[in-house]
C-alpha cells in the first residue's frame, strides 16, 4: 500500500507547455524569428511562451520570413519592459552564459538544467512548475544584474577556438533537450520529501531577497553605500537549498518577527 502524502499528482498540463523562452534585449529581428522557429519545430507552439525583454529592434517581416510555418509565436509573444516580469510564476530559471560568472548562480549543464526543469515541473502538482531559459542579447550575453534573477547558469559547451553560437542554434540546442525528456509520462513517483511544499517560484524568492536585503540595512549589518558582495554570496547560500513556498514563507516570517518595530511588507 503506497503513502500517497509523500507524492504529488500528476501535472495536467504537458511538461513542454510549461517552460519559457525569454530573449533579453535581443537586436536581430531575423534571430527572433529563428527563434520561434526552433520552438516550434520542438513542441512549444504557444506564443506565450516567447519573451521579449526590451527588445532593441521591432518585429518586422524579416522576423516573420525567419520564423517560417512559426509565425504566429513571433506575433503573439510577450513583450516586457524587465526580466523579473518575463520570470513570474516560474520556479526554474535558467540564465544562458558563455562564461562562467564569479559571483554567479550555480553551473549546470544543458542536461543538467532540463532535468531540473523537468523536477520542478512534477514538483508542482496538479498545474505543473512553470520553468524559463534565459537568452542574452547577441552581442553583451547576460548582463550579470539579469544572470542575478536566475536561479542557475548553463553553458553549451563549444569548440574553445570559437565559440560563437547563434541565439537561434542554441535555443534549437535547448528545446530539442526539452523534447527529449518531455516523453508520455502516465505514473510518475516524484520522490518528493513527506509534507514538502511545491518549490517557490522566482518572484517569491525575489521578494524574500528584498525583504532580507531591507532587514539587513535596517540592522546596520549591511551599508548599501558599500554592498561589496554580500547579496550575492547570501544569494548562493539560499540558492544551494532549492527553495520551497513554505520555507519562504517561514523566512520572511521570521524576519518579520526579529524586525517588528520595522516591519516589511
Amino acid at each position: 500500500m503506497t503513502d500517497d502524502s509523500s507524492t504529488l499528482a500528476l501535472p495536467t498540463m504537458p511538461f513542454l507547455d510549461c517552460q519559457r523562452i525569454v530573449l533579453c534585449r535581443p537586436s536581430h529581428p531575423g534571430n527572433i524569428g529563428a527563434v520561434a522557429r526552433a520552438m516550434k519545430t520542438m513542441g512549444l507552439v504557444s506564443g506565450a511562451q516567447l519573451f521579449l525583454v526590451n527588445p532593441l529592434c521591432a518585429i518586422d517581416e524579416v522576423a516573420v520570413r525567419r520564423a517560417s510555418g512559426a509565425a504566429d509565436l513571433v506575433t503573439e509573444c510577450r513583450i516586457v519592459g524587465t526580466l523579473a516580469e518575463a520570470l513570474a510564476g516560474c520556479t526554474g530559471a535558467f540564465g544562458m552564459t558563455v562564461r562562467a560568472r564569479e559571483l554567479g548562480p550555480e553551473p549546470m549543464s544543458p542536461k543538467a538544467a532540463v532535468a531540473a526543469a523537468r523536477d520542478h515541473w512534477l514538483a508542482g502538482g496538479e498545474g505543473g512548475a512553470h520553468s524559463a531559459f534565459v537568452f542574452g542579447n547577441e552581442t553583451n550575453g547576460l548582463t550579470n544584474e539579469e544572470l542575478q534573477h536566475c536561479r542557475a547558469e548553463v553553458s553549451i559547451s563549444t569548440n574553445p577556438d570559437y565559440g560563437s553560437l547563434n541565439l537561434g542554434a542554441a535555443v534549437q540546442i535547448m528545446t530539442y533537450l526539452l523534447r527529449e525528456v518531455s516523453g508520455n509520462q502516465t505514473s510518475v513517483d516524484t520522490g518528493a520529501t513527506r509534507y514538502a511544499s511545491a518549490l517557490a517560484t522566482v518572484d517569491a524568492v525575489e521578494g524574500f531577497y528584498k525583504h532580507l536585503e531591507a532587514a539587513l540595512i535596517e540592522s546596520g549589518f549591511h551599508d548599501p553605500k558599500r554592498p561589496r558582495r554580500l547579496m550575492p554570496k547570501i544569494r548562493r547560500i539560499f540558492e544551494r537549498t532549492r527553495l520551497e513556498a513554505d520555507e519562504v514563507n517561514i523566512l520572511r516570517g521570521i524576519i518579520s518577527a526579529l524586525n517588528t518595530p520595522g516591519k516589511v511588507d
